[in-house]
């Protein structure tokens, strides 16, 4: 037998006895913007890799962190769909400044917020499974 078919039959039995090699979970979540039962907007989400690499155009999703003269942090959370809907909210509370200070280039992001665009919670995950931003 001909050193090629050995190699070839060999690479088949190892295939077979371990299996294909399989990659990481991957995820992708648009920017997505959601109603309440009276129709006003209240909760954003979606990965900062996936509204990147849209070939929409529009969407966007993020956090900002501000401090001023006094010593306060304030952070700003917004979103924009692919339909160029756009939210955002605002709150100096601690524990949410420290939540959105989380997040990273590919973070998924989660938000809500009242009809006066006071956060009422800020959700981030940084995970091998969120989608990488392309160029």
């Amino acid at each position: 037998m001909n050193r090629s078919i050995r190699t070839a039959l060999a690479a088949a039995m190892l295939v077979a006895v371990c299996g294909a090699a399989q990659a990481g979970l991957k995820s992708n979540v648009p920017v997505t913007v959601e109603n309440n039962p009276q129709g006003h907007a209240f909760r954003a989400y979606g990965m900062a890799g996936t509204a990147r690499n849209s070939a929409d155009g529009n969407q966007v999703i993020g956090c900002g962190i501000s401090a001023v003269g006094t010593g306060s942090a304030g952070a700003v959370c917004e979103a924009q769909n692919s339909g160029g809907r756009y939210v955002r909210c605002i709150t100096y509370n601690a524990a949410m400044v420290s939540a959105a200070q989380a997040v990273e280039a590919d973070s998924y992001i989660e938000f809500t917020f009242d009809t006066q665009e006071n956060c009422t919670s800020i959700y981030v995950a940084n995970s091998s499974s969120n989608a990488v931003k392309q160029p």
